[in-house]
C-alpha cells in the first residue's frame, strides 16, 4: 500500500504541477507558484498539496485564494487525466521551507562571523 500510495503522490504532483502551468501561462496566477509536494492520506481519501510562491506578500495571498477557489476546476481536470477509482480530495498548503532554510542560512552566518572575530 505504501509504494501504490508513493506513486500516486508523484503522479498527482506531476498532473498538479502541469495544470497549475497552464494556468499560469494563461494569466489566472500572478507570482511564480511551484508545486514542491503532495501528501496522500493512508486511506487514499486526503491529499495536501503543498506550494511554494515566488513573489511579494501579495502575491502568496492572491495566490492562497486563487488556489482555493480553483480547487474545483483542478479535481474535475484531475478526473479526466488520471483514470482511478477516487480521486482524493486535496488542500492547498504553502510550503515554507525556503524561507526556514534561509533562516537557518542566517544564524550559521551570524556564528560564522562570531567565530571570526573571537580568533
Amino acid at each position: 500500500m505504501i509504494e501504490r500510495t508513493k506513486r500516486l503522490e508523484t503522479l498527482f504532483l506531476g498532473e498538479i504541477n502541469t495544470i497549475v502551468s497552464r494556468m499560469i501561462s494563461s494569466g489566472s496566477f500572478s507570482g511564480f507558484i511551484t508545486i514542491t509536494g503532495v501528501r496522500i492520506s493512508k486511506d487514499l481519501a486526503n491529499a495536501h498539496v503543498f506550494y511554494s510562491v515566488f513573489g511579494s506578500d501579495e502575491d502568496k495571498k492572491n495566490a492562497a485564494h486563487t488556489l482555493s477557489a480553483l480547487r474545483g476546476e483542478i479535481g474535475a481536470l484531475l478526473r479526466k487525466r488520471i483514470h482511478i477509482k477516487r480521486i482524493p480530495s486535496f488542500t492547498f498548503e504553502i510550503d515554507d521551507t525556503p524561507e526556514r532554510a534561509s533562516k537557518v542560512e542566517k544564524i550559521f552566518s551570524k556564528i560564522e562571523k562570531l567565530n571570526e572575530e573571537t580568533k
